[in-house]
């Protein structure tokens, strides 16, 4: 850490420089005497400097995970073990990052071997991996003709997740697996959900008797259940192309929707995966667990539009990655023709596909100043829009108009569609 002259530094010596100039071209003595405290002043300066000594600087943030909404305090304790001195403290902040309390440019006096704090209140825009740079120091000397400055190099993360809104019934799968679960299976065996009634054969338990069919029909009968079984369930994000302003853009509420579905599955001891399509490929495998929350809410954090010619071939997907028999979510803007053709192949392949189309329109309003020409604009867009999903649905695919802004219930609550459940051998 080295002294440099600050801008008063320098002025003081122009003014110095002057006066000696002025003194000896017009031979006034005054001149003389008038400088003689601005070289004083100089000579105190540089004499009162602090030594440079062993600084200890620590940041340290108060959660290393949130949600959107929430805010995050950063403390800096600074310890000098020299004189009392002035400490300028500046923080940088990264994008989309705002500051919520306290002031992210400070001064503290630091010296005499104590702890100085200084705090602040950062809020984040939407979902991010949120990283605080480098922490910029400089000392003052006591004068301020003089100031030395150093850098805190040190990286903190803090890791802010998309904004959950609780499902009570997403949409049922079609297929389920060999575990056990919540969703009922149409294959019969131990269960609590009541199916079919038939005669009462050797090896049938007492408990499951129907007495009153028995009664009626003279000879014992006994009542089959439904097998409660678990699900696998494939989220497919896209980010090819996304619009709006940032922290709610079309494709950060198609997160928020991802993240809602993914805690609704979870909670049902369903195995959940996560597929982000677009110009980085993210791969998820379906699993369930806390552990497995994190690692989902972490890669949704991290989902971003990264521009790309290149077509992704979601064949090249692995079954672990995308199981044969998974139900599959899409949730996307429908702003890139290509997401439009991997669903379309998902179908073709066979997989159970629900396809979330997250209106763009709200998202894209934001950016706008309203007006008669902007509505206009807006409400020809939703009838292409409806054109286009109407199109889509005649092509054979299944779904969910959502805008965004309502709840994603709301939307699931409207939709009803029949399924035809198989048998899984």
């Amino acid at each position: 850490m080295s002294w440099r002259p600050t801008a008063l530094n320098l002025s003081l010596v122009t003014l110095l420089g002057w006066a000696l100039l002025l003194a000896v071209l017009s031979g006034r003595a005054e001149l003389i005497v008038a400088a003689v405290p601005l070289a004083v002043a100089l000579g105190a300066g540089r004499r009162a400097r602090p030594a440079a000594g062993e600084w200890q600087v620590t940041r340290r943030v108060s959660r290393d995970r949130l949600v959107e909404g929430e805010r995050v305090t950063v403390t800096v304790t600074l310890r000098a073990p020299g004189p009392r001195e002035i400490v300028e403290l500046y923080q940088p902040l990264p994008p989309h990052v705002w500051l919520a309390g306290g002031h992210q440019h400070a001064f503290v006096a630091a010296g005499e071997d104590r702890e100085v704090r200084w705090s602040f209140e950062l809020g984040c825009a939407g979902r991010q991996r949120l990283r605080l740079g480098d922490l910029h120091l400089r000392r003052w000397e006591p004068l301020g003709l003089a100031a030395a400055e150093a850098v805190h190099r040190e990286i903190s993360e803090v890791s802010v997740y998309p904004h959950v809104i609780p499902l009570r019934r997403p949409p049922s799968p079609g297929r389920t697996q060999t575990y056990v679960g919540h969703h009922v299976s149409p294959a019969q065996g131990e269960g609590i959900e009541p199916g079919d009634i038939r005669p009462f054969v050797p090896g049938d338990q007492v408990r499951h008797v129907n007495w009153r069919a028995t009664l009626r029909l003279g000879a014992l009968h006994v009542t089959q259940h439904h097998r409660e079984r678990s699900a696998d369930v494939v989220l497919l994000l896209d980010t090819l192309a996304d619009v709006g302003p940032a922290g709610d853009s079309a494709v950060d509420r198609a997160v928020r929707g991802a993240a809602s579905l993914a805690a609704a599955y979870l909670a049902r001891k369903d195995r959940v995966g996560l597929i982000e399509y677009g110009g980085i490929l993210r791969q998820v495998r379906p699993a369930s667990g806390r552990a497995h929350w994190e690692r989902l809410l972490d890669t949704l954090a991290r989902a971003s539009v990264v521009f790309t010619y290149v077509a992704r071939d979601l064949e090249r997907i692995p079954p672990r990655v995308l199981p044969p028999e998974a139900l599959v979510i899409a949730l996307s803007p429908l702003l890139d023709g290509r997401f439009l053709g991997a669903a379309a192949d998902l179908t073709a392949r066979g997989f159970d596909l629900i396809l979330v189309a997250v209106s763009p329109i709200a998202a894209a309003r934001a950016l706008v100043r309203g007006g008669a020409a902007t509505d206009l604009a807006a409400r020809l867009w939703a009838l292409e829009r409806r054109a286009e999903l109407d199109q889509l649905r005649g092509r054979g695919l299944t779904i969910i108009d959502w805008d965004g802004v309502e709840p994603l219930e709301a939307a699931l609550a409207v939709w009803q569609r029949p399924r035809q459940r198989r048998v899984r051998a």
